[in-house]
């Protein structure tokens, strides 16, 4: 009879172990690498984008700072980050893709990875919403919150609140 009560407690205990792991792994899912120079504005475009992509797909993404001199397109090349911000009038001989138009003159490049990974099948559809929305309030707002002495982070999320994007 102990051995048969051991044996239940071994298995429950086998049991519990598994379903803490299976847990455990379900907290890591896709992450994006995203490039970002120094300043208030490259953050503010960061989470822009990051707070966005995760309330609306679940993808999380990582702030990767670019190397001094080096720019998003290059960083994209290099298979060093997924996404990253350049001019508009960057022309392009590479694999990096425009899937954001900014108001400030700047577009999100894309490389192959977040458009062509089947874990990131959804990128697509929400960087064309994104862009609509932006397109239809522009991010003056945001913008001003920071000057006001909000951290980009809370400017961006405080604006997508008010406004209904998340």
């Amino acid at each position: 009879m102990v051995v048969s009560a051991l044996k239940t407690a071994l298995l429950c205990l086998v049991l519990l172990l598994a379903l803490q792991v299976s847990i455990a792994l379900a907290c890591f899912g896709p992450k994006l690498f995203v490039g970002v120079g120094p300043g208030l504005e490259e953050e503010m475009r960061y989470h822009l984008v990051s707070i966005y992509l995760h309330e609306k797909t679940g993808i999380d993404s990582s702030q990767v700072e670019l190397k001094q001199g080096q720019s998003a397109i290059e960083a994209i090349i290099a298979q060093e980050i997924d996404l990253g911000f350049a001019a508009a009038s960057t022309t392009l001989a590479t694999s990096a893709v425009s899937v954001l138009q900014l108001d400030d003159g700047l577009k999100l490049y894309s490389g192959e990875r977040p458009l062509n990974d089947l874990q990131f099948s959804t990128v697509g559809r929400v960087f064309t919403r994104l862009q609509n929305r932006i397109d239809g309030s522009g991010l003056d707002p945001i913008r001003q919150g920071i000057k006001t002495g909000k951290l980009p982070a809370t400017a961006v999320r405080d604006f997508m609140l008010e406004n209904g994007w998340i």
